[in-house]
């Protein structure tokens, strides 16, 4: 239905005025008190669909994490609240909130997990995938593949039980090579600082269930119909992206390539700490945002803010951010 104030000022003139008089008149009449009314204080279900040509898509958010800004080493506070104010968001004090998104993607034929949060390992406000997950209907005996953009914490850890049982029994875990094996390199980690050996122990835990059903991907292409990987090296030595396709429409899930919203498309140089080559993902992210702002791609992402899908457009030297209009049929 579509109202509109001519509308509502016709229907004041053919009853006389005496519904608007009547509703006026209300306003001087004491209400009775009522009690106060308890508030929810969270959000409802983090789950959103929309589709992509015959592909279903399901988001499902995990939580977020409040991130110091220490851990962007080009960061300018100045210039970083003058982008939120531009944004109408409220900007930081001294630590900037980040989503953390998984996808399901449903292609007719199969169900496919991309990411899959953190479980219980990195705070209260995380950890809700498994329940959204639930509150989707997506039954994890349903799902058929479980591709990973990279092995992190928050990538992982949701595919397995602190007990070691498989959360997926009949999905077969594909990965990137690159990146799996340098998670599983004991020499390398036996050196390395400890956030990088927490994350190899995790990675290690995660994906063991899975040893049997195990593909490692070495090179772009087709993975699965219509679903092709794409190497986004910088974050992880085997950080992985995934263009799906169907019926003319694409869409790029590209992991941790942003981080900040608010931030990074109009300062790509922006790296975070945890990247492993800030360089080589600074490149990464330039050329991603070159291509899908040229080609006009939607891209999905693990820390946009939910549900993580938008546009970017080419804004002189630097990018914009457009967040996806709500999709209301499938």
């Amino acid at each position: 239905m579509t109202l509109s104030r001519r509308d509502l000022l016709r229907s004041s003139l053919l009853t006389g005025g005496a519904g608007l008089v009547a509703s006026m008149a209300s306003l001087s009449v004491p209400m009775p008190g009522f009690a106060a009314a308890p508030k929810a204080g969270v959000q409802t279900t983090g789950a959103y669909r929309f589709s992509v040509g015959k592909f279903e898509i399901t988001a499902l958010l995990d939580g977020y994490i409040d991130a110091g800004s220490d851990l962007i080493p080009n960061y300018d506070p100045e210039v970083a609240e003058q982008l939120y104010k531009d944004q109408f968001r409220t900007p930081p004090v001294d630590k900037i909130r980040v989503p953390i998104n998984s996808f399901v993607v449903n292609t007719g034929d199969k169900i496919i997990l991309i990411d899959s949060g953190t479980a219980d390992n990195m705070g209260p406000t995380l950890g809700q995938f498994t329940d959204n997950l639930k509150a989707a209907g997506i039954a994890p005996e349903s799902v058929d593949a479980i591709l990973l953009t990279h092995m992190h914490v928050d990538h992982i850890s949701g595919i397995t039980s602190k007990e070691g049982k498989a959360h997926f029994p009949n999905a077969e875990l594909i990965v990137h090579k690159k990146d799996w094996d340098f998670w599983h390199d004991d020499s390398y980690m036996s050196q390395a600082s400890d956030f990088l050996k927490t994350n190899s122990a995790n990675a290690k835990a995660m994906s063991a269930p899975y040893s049997k059903r195990l593909t490692l991907i070495d090179k772009d292409g087709e993975v699965l119909p219509g679903i092709e990987a794409v190497a986004l090296p910088g974050h992880t030595p085997g950080h992985t992206g995934f263009v799906l396709r169907s019926e003319n429409q694409e869409v790029l899930i590209w992991g941790d390539v942003v981080h900040f919203t608010a931030l990074q498309f109009q300062h790509p140089e922006w790296s975070i700490a945890f990247d492993i080559d800030m360089q080589q993902a600074e490149q990464t992210r330039r050329r991603m945002l070159d291509w899908v702002s040229a080609d006009r791609v939607a891209v999905l992402g693990s820390h946009l803010e939910f549900p993580g899908l938008g546009h970017v457009a080419r804004e002189r030297d630097n990018y914009r951010y457009h967040q996806s209009s709500w999709q209301y049929q499938l």
